[in-house]
């Protein structure tokens, strides 16, 4: 993994989890502008994914199915979270991306741990 790259991942994830968790304060329901937010941070996810693809050495073993399992399922939370949201018109509704924002920031912890332990090139 590139360590900025990761850096930013997790900055915008926190940054968009904070933003929303203000909003949840102030009962907004899921916008447009939420939905830019979260299309910031699943653009980065996807570079994160097509770099992993890039530098990840070729061969079977050493932790790569769990890396990309982990990764992919890193790209989903944000999406599933984003149509939860819009569905559910109380003030928790962004509640639930704002949360997918804390989850997206631990699952790239441990998919950074498994980079470093297991298949570190």
């Amino acid at each position: 993994m590139i360590d900025w790259l990761y850096l930013a991942v997790q900055a915008a994830a926190l940054a968009m989890s904070a933003w929303f968790f203000v909003d949840t304060a102030r009962s907004q329901l899921v916008a447009r502008r939420h939905f830019v937010g979260v299309a910031v941070l699943e653009l980065l996810l996807l570079v994160q994914l097509a770099v992993s693809v890039a530098i990840v050495p070729g061969e079977a073993g050493g932790g790569k199915a769990l890396f990309f399992s982990y990764l992919v399922t890193t790209i989903l939370v944000p999406v599933a979270a984003s149509f939860w949201g819009s569905i559910d018109r109380s003030r928790w509704g962004i509640g639930t991306v704002a949360a997918s924002g804390l989850i997206v920031a631990a699952l790239m912890l441990r998919i950074h741990q498994i980079w470093e332990l297991q298949i570190h090139v």
